[in-house]
């Protein structure tokens, strides 16, 4: 799903990645928060339940090895080929946080940032200093209660600690959900980054 800004050919790009169950409509709920780029919203190639996944899980907040290797790819190819030559901003809500952390992680340099909302890594293995100064803004509801607290802390800890990202943290009122807040939330960061 493309919402593209007829105003600006060279608007900031933003991909969004649904999150698990969901579907790229999803989009709809957030797109707001990016007024002045032009969104992408792709489909999860896997499906789960009534909607679609990034990968398949092995426990909440943990991908499947094999499945987050064979996805990772696919989804960077489809990325590349609809931005070209910009260097997209990269947003997820909960596994789709979890693949677009991942995508971050694979090819840092591809990418003009990253916002994880109500997401975690996929992954244990984060490698120190990988997100070199990239702007990064991460979300949790204070009352989330998919995602296990320790994936959260793992997070944030690793974003602020290892990564050596530019992090911006919030935690707002909510579960595990996109809320008005966020979205307001969303939009002041990136306006002020990428706009």
């Amino acid at each position: 799903m493309r919402l593209d800004n007829p105003m600006q050919t060279n608007a900031p790009q933003v991909v969004y990645l649904h999150g698990r169950g969901s579907s790229e409509r999803e989009v709809t709920r957030i797109v707001q928060a990016f007024s002045g780029a032009s969104v992408r919203a792709y489909r999860a190639p896997l499906r789960e339940g009534a909607g679609y996944a990034w990968f398949e899980n092995q426990g909440i907040g943990i991908a499947r090895t094999d499945s987050l290797a064979a996805e990772l790819p696919k989804v960077s190819d489809w990325i590349k080929t609809d931005n070209g030559a910009q260097r997209p901003w990269l947003c997820g809500f909960s596994n789709g946080a979890a693949m677009a952390a991942s995508l971050a992680l694979a090819e840092p340099d591809a990418y003009a940032g990253l916002v994880m909302i109500g997401g975690c890594f996929a992954t244990d293995q984060l490698p120190t200093a990988r997100l070199r100064a990239m702007p990064v803004l991460f979300c949790r509801g204070d009352h989330d209660t998919v995602i296990p607290p320790t994936k959260f802390r793992q997070a944030l800890t690793y974003l602020s600690d290892h990564s050596r990202a530019a992090l911006d943290a919030i935690t707002y009122p909510g579960g595990h959900d996109v809320t008005i807040d966020v979205v307001t939330a969303v939009s002041r960061w990136f306006r002020a980054r990428a706009v």
